[in-house]
């Protein structure tokens, strides 16, 4: 392989931004992806079911300021921007939650999280556990939304993390899927797929990192590569990155979400594309997410967070799948067991190029995500979502993230101080 002037690590929406930046520049790049497609935790399967299905990312996360909105309706890529929420869709046997209950709950849990969202960030930082109330009847709804926010239990996230983070503006899914629109957007990049880098030797003036197809020097690396994998020490760095940074990926590492899609016959009838949970008569159940009709197709979506995520993730298929057959049955009746034609799961908490889903700070170490802003001995610039103090844990902050250090990595190589401006 060849010497470039910048070398992008990782083809996720981080990576593939930063490659497009660089683009425009006129300088030589390249773009080195693990994985033999693109697009990292934006990823839509549309063969395995015969439809789309989001594996990962699926929400234009604050529409209105989100860049990913505005490239959709430039290539033409449509989302629900009316999709109804609720956040319990079927309470016991097949019936409705009474409205007054449905009400109750909805006023609990946007009284917590608003109370979250709005803490004092000059004040001392604590845990989401410190907002809940175990003895609520709605605890056990509100810690499984917790769940699905961060990809994290509630004791493990910070509040002052969480208050930095921006959700103004709707939240709308793809109908294509997030990936497609992703993917599209990244049309015409060159990546080199299948290519995994193993080792790092940013020891002298040139970066030196080691494929199994060959080495690669640039001056200026741009390390998009998820948390949790740089944690794990998917890629060895020689010398080791300094002792602070490493720290502070250990303070922002990603949780654990998976998915489940579950295929039917036909839409379910009565509720068009709604988004919600279903809650069990015993009210020690873990209620069971769902995502119902999207787009009008005959599809359920359950959404499954935190360490409840990570224990799902490592059963086997058909304990899964007794999992959910006995939540929709209990949803929709047992009659409607016979129209289910297939699932799919994933496992992006055990994929070695992932190995999580999306980060939050641990409570008091809010401030370690800044470091992540911070070009390393002007050699490493880093992108991603973790690296996003107001987006992190989204595809948008990810990809504002890539813009950010395509602009840092360009200065180092014209020998430039390379300022934040997350």
């Amino acid at each position: 392989m060849s010497h470039y002037d910048i070398a992008v690590i990782g083809a996720g929406a981080a990576g593939l931004a930063a490659g497009l930046a660089l683009q425009a520049s006129g300088r030589s790049f390249i773009v080195l992806e693990a994985r033999d497609r693109i697009g990292g935790r934006a990823y839509t399967d549309t063969a395995t079911l015969g439809l789309p299905f989001d594996c990962g990312a699926h929400w234009l996360h604050a529409a209105a300021q989100n860049p990913f909105t505005r490239i959709a309706d430039r290539l033409g890529i449509a989302y629900d921007s009316r999709l109804s929420w609720a956040d319990v869709i079927r309470y016991g046997g097949g019936g409705p939650l009474p409205e007054a209950v449905q009400k109750e709950s909805i006023a609990h849990i946007i009284d917590v999280l608003t109370r979250i969202s709005e803490t004092d960030t000059s004040g001392p930082d604590r845990s989401f556990s410190a907002y809940l109330d175990p003895g609520n009847r709605w605890h056990l709804l509100l810690e499984h939304i917790i769940n699905q926010i961060t990809s994290h239990d509630p004791e493990d996230c910070s509040v002052l993390d969480y208050a930095r983070y921006v959700e103004e503006g709707g939240d709308f899914p793809v109908a294509d899927g997030f990936g497609t629109l992703v993917a599209c957007h990244a049309a015409g990049l060159a990546v080199t797929l299948s290519t995994p880098v193993t080792r790092v030797d940013w020891s002298g003036r040139q970066g030196r990192l080691e494929t199994p197809n060959g080495t690669v020097t640039a001056q200026t690396i741009i390390l998009a590569v998820p948390v949790n994998v740089l944690i794990a020490g998917g890629i060895r760095f020689d010398p080791a990155l300094p002792v602070s940074l490493v720290e502070a990926f250990h303070d922002c590492p990603m949780g654990v979400s998976e998915k489940l899609a579950i295929l039917l016959d036909r839409p379910v009838d009565g509720l068009g594309h709604l988004y919600g949970d279903v809650i069990f008569p015993d009210p020690a159940k873990r209620p069971f997410n769902l995502h119902t009709n999207p787009f009008g197709r005959p599809l359920l979506v359950s959404h499954m967070g935190g360490s409840h995520g990570r224990e799902v993730e490592r059963l086997s298929d058909a304990a899964v799948e007794a999992m959910a057959m006995e939540a929709v049955t209990e949803a929709f009746g047992a009659s409607f067991r016979k129209r289910v034609k297939k699932m799919l799961r994933t496992h992006w908490a055990s994929d070695p190029f992932t190995l999580g889903g999306y980060s939050h700070a641990r409570p008091g170490r809010a401030a370690s995500r800044l470091l992540f802003s911070e070009p390393v001995a002007d050699r490493i610039v880093l992108a991603g979502e973790h690296c996003s103090i107001p987006f992190f844990s989204t595809v948008h902050g990810a990809h504002l993230s890539g813009i950010d250090a395509a602009a840092k990595a360009l200065k180092l190589v014209d020998g430039q101080p390379a300022s934040s401006s997350r």
